[in-house]
């Protein structure tokens, strides 16, 4: 069986980054994109028809396409492509979009279930619709820092900085004496890059705050890869539902490891 990731057209790379360390974990092949299921990349970043199965990893927070919102269903989701299979595991159902709750949907999710969910509102939802859950959690919480390559220029400009994460301007007040970085995740550019671009991108960024001192973040994606890397890393940001259950939870990493295996296969 081949293995596919989600690709992303956002200007959040905080979307890429759960991409990127999936491809830490097991063997990619293919790039099939969020926002439609009929686009499919090679895991060089070109565009293919998809001809055989493959398990795609839904590690994802799905909500983004306007159409959900309104109920058209345009994307066709659940997914039509006999193709592919999916894999709910580290699943985030917005509990905002009532697209992802109809009787169509909970009868695709039964099929594949369990449902290793990445936040409890999403597995209290689904439990409330008989499908069997479990609480899981972001696979970014698996990055282990040795997947990520050294880079002498990234250490001798890094080491020993505080990096700063979309957070307001003035957190660097409270270092001044300090050598301060800033750094974003949202991003315009980001848009111009084929999926595969985005994956080395959002490998890059980590490869530069591997060798921070300390970080502070308002960016989930940001704040759980560099836990999981043991670095000091402090979050900021809004504690809405979709964060909470990461952020106050420090999982046992070789358990959740141990659990994606045998998801996957």
């Amino acid at each position: 069986m081949k293995y596919a990731i989600l690709g992303y057209s956002t200007i959040n790379i905080g979307d890429d980054i759960q991409s990127y360390i999936t491809t830490t974990l097991v063997e990619i092949n293919y790039i099939i994109m969020r926002d439609d299921y009929e686009k499919v990349y090679d895991f060089e970043g070109k565009k293919v028809e998809l001809n055989e199965k493959v398990k795609l990893i839904m590690n994802g927070w799905f909500m983004h396409n306007p159409d959900w919102k309104t109920g058209n269903n345009n994307i066709k989701f659940p997914i039509k492509n006999k193709n592919i299979i999916p894999v709910y595991i580290s699943t985030c159902l917005s509990k905002d979009v009532p697209l992802l709750y109809t009787d169509e949907c909970i009868k695709e999710y039964k099929k594949y279930q369990p449902v290793l969910c990445r936040d409890k509102t999403t597995l209290e939802k689904l439990k409330q619709k008989g499908v069997e859950v479990e609480f899981y959690g972001c696979l970014t919480q698996l990055l282990d820092i040795s997947k990520l390559p050294e880079n002498e220029e990234y250490r001798n400009k890094y080491q020993n900085s505080i990096i700063y994460i979309d957070c307001p301007k003035e957190y660097s007040k409270k270092n001044k004496k300090e050598k301060t970085f800033f750094f974003e995740h949202y991003i315009k550019d980001i848009v111009n890059k084929n999926p595969r671009e985005r994956i080395d991108y959002a490998k890059d960024l980590l490869t530069k705050y591997k060798y921070a001192k300390k970080i502070y973040t308002h960016r989930l994606h940001a704040f759980l890869p560099c836990r999981a890397m043991g670095l000091d890393v402090i979050y900021t940001g809004d504690m809405n539902y979709r964060v909470k259950d990461l952020v106050t939870t420090n999982p046992d990493k070789e358990n959740l490891k141990n659990k994606f295996f045998k998801s996957i296969n």
